[in-house]
């Protein structure tokens, strides 16, 4: 990111002005900062969902433009504090948009997200139902789903925005813990966490500190 501004229609002042910021393939790295200092803003500029008001994003040296922004958000998985669950099986949830289902890969994704031994447990596996929005899913193993999900469409960016921030200590602790092995097992995956708590950021690179 080099001299990223962004103004919204309505602002007086920018959210963001003159961010500069240099991310490594492989890196861990967390952002912090009280409410309304812009790291949602942030991370939607960095999906290519808002385009900033001056400043470029660069992508191995490539300027995010119109004609590659598709390319580069398939690129991109993201894991929210809300994860969308359809009352559908835990593969289909894993493979949502998929035309059609690669159980390898469903299978693949689902020890990288810690998930196997709570699948494994289930009657009827990865074909199991989980109810009208997951209701058969406690907080952290929705969590592991959007993770899965994310991972299943083959993404080298994760990008969490306070996804940890409703479960309660014991859950996040799990979910962090699945997050720092799947980073030792896959170095070529670049994580961005957005968190409040200390203990989300614990197993980050770098802590990024908006102001």
């Amino acid at each position: 990111l080099k001299n990223i501004c962004f103004r919204y229609d309505d602002a007086d002042k920018p959210v963001i002005e003159d961010l500069s910021l240099k991310i490594m393939r492989g890196e861990r790295i967390g952002i912090r900062g009280a409410s309304g200092v812009g790291k949602t803003t942030l991370f939607n500029i960095i999906l290519g969902l808002y385009r900033p008001s001056s400043g470029d994003i660069l992508i191995d040296g490539k300027r995010l433009t119109d004609q590659n922004r598709r390319s580069w958000q398939n690129a991109i998985g993201y894991v929210s504090q809300s994860v969308f669950i359809t009352d559908s099986t835990i593969a289909e949830n894993i493979a949502f948009g998929s035309e059609a289902i690669d159980h390898e890969r469903v299978d693949k994704v689902i020890k990288l997200a810690d998930l196997k031994d709570f699948v494994d447990a289930l009657p009827n596996g990865i074909h199991t139902h989980i109810g009208e929005q997951g209701c058969r899913l406690s907080g952290g193993q929705r969590q592991r789903i959007g993770i899965a999900r994310a991972l299943y469409k083959g993404c080298n960016l994760l990008l969490f925005d306070e996804a940890t921030s409703s479960l309660d200590r014991a859950t996040e602790d799990n979910i962090n813990s699945a997050i720092r092995k799947l980073s030792n097992s896959n170095h070529a995956l670049t994580i961005i966490v957005i968190a409040h708590r200390e203990s989300s950021l614990e197993y980050c690179d770098r802590i990024i500190t908006l102001e």
